[in-house]
């Protein structure tokens, strides 16, 4: 399900959506410095990741999304391991989540958006050679 050549495996590695060998990020989500920056081409295969000026701005939908999800999942959490928690405890356990993942939830957004233009293609590594 996670193997190579699936849009999963990009993702969740942070590997080039098209040959899935190069990096995608300068470095890790949670380093300040490096913080969702990312390569202007891949070292493998050579994709220009910035397709088009302000082409990762409609990430911002994909971030909103996942924002959501994890907001949903929080909830249900809280729903059925802590049911006599109140709607305080509720707003602080989702502020914290968010807190500590926005992160991470920025930079699989950014991916997942390229995810959705650019698909795998098995033997660019070899055309180019």
């Amino acid at each position: 399900m996670i193997g190579k050549g699936t849009k999963v495996y990009s993702i969740f590695k942070m590997k080039c959506p098209r040959c899935h060998e190069g990096d995608f990020y300068k470095g890790h989500p949670y380093k300040y410095s490096t913080m969702g920056r990312v390569h202007e081409n891949c070292s493998k295969c050579d994709l220009k990741y910035n397709i088009e000026p302000s082409f990762f701005q409609g990430s911002y939908y994909v971030a909103y999304a996942l924002g959501v999800a994890l907001l949903i999942a929080v909830s249900v959490i809280k729903l059925i391991f802590f049911p006599e928690a109140g709607p305080l405890d509720l707003l602080i356990s989702i502020i914290v989540s968010l807190t500590l993942l926005s992160p991470l939830l920025y930079a699989l957004s950014k991916i997942i958006w390229i995810n959705v233009f650019v698909k795998y293609e098995k033997n660019i590594l070899k055309k180019r050679l």
